[in-house]
């Protein structure tokens, strides 16, 4: 009975990860098990109009997590900050914890914005999270408006302006700071979920910036 029941469950996700998908140049939304038998939603590819709307319908199908939280698997290179915006009503109505599994990589509006909203985000080792400054319309140069845009949400969300505002700052439109899973934590980017020793806890100064790496790029120790 139980094995029958375990794949009736299995059909539906499949089903329900079929009915979930966007056209081929949009993000695409399923929905997966992971290794704890919860119902997670993964989102991959750019992020377009309607996304919002997709995500939305994606996380009503999705479990919560021991903390009350559904969790979104990130793999994208970013796209509309607008929609990104959007994105986060739907995420901060849900409650959602933001991962990027190894592997996987979540750039521009998918770092800056997307993965900076969850309530709890972390990036797991192999995985990297990518940012770099808005683009000024055609012209290519860097809009400080919506850099103060995203870092103010990032703020909202409980990361540092500082942490996030200085790498979009300095780094051009046509460029990516890349970051790995303890660079991630070092410089403020994750919240792990309680019980779990890394990166910084909500209010804490982060440890990038309380102590910068050295001139060979060597992480600071606590």
């Amino acid at each position: 009975m139980h094995y029958v029941r375990t794949m009736i469950r299995l059909v539906l996700l499949i089903l329900c990860s079929l009915a979930l998908r966007a056209p081929a140049s949009a993000m695409d939304f399923s929905v997966v098990l992971a290794p704890d038998g919860l119902r997670v939603v993964s989102a991959r590819g750019p992020i377009v109009a309607g996304d919002a709307e997709r995500l939305a319908a994606a996380l009503r199908t999705a479990d919560r997590d021991p903390f009350g939280n559904k969790r979104l698997l990130l793999n994208s290179v970013g796209g509309q900050v607008g929609e990104a915006l959007a994105m986060v009503k739907v995420m901060d109505q849900e409650k959602v914890t933001t991962i990027v599994e190894s592997k996987a990589e979540c750039a521009s509006a998918c770092a800056q914005i997307l993965f900076l909203s969850g309530v709890h985000r972390y990036v797991l080792d192999g995985g990297r999270l990518g940012l770099h400054s808005c683009r000024e319309g055609a012209k290519g140069g860097q809009s400080t408006s919506c850099n103060d845009l995203i870092a103010q949400n990032a703020l909202a969300h409980g990361t540092s302006y500082a942490s996030i505002m200085s790498f979009m700052q300095f780094t051009d439109p046509g460029r990516m700071r890349w970051f790995d899973s303890e660079e991630a934590d070092c410089w403020g980017f994750t919240r792990w979920p309680p019980g779990i020793d890394r990166g910084s806890k909500t209010g804490e100064m982060p440890l990038c910036i309380r102590k910068p790496p050295t001139s060979t790029g060597k992480l600071p120790t606590r």
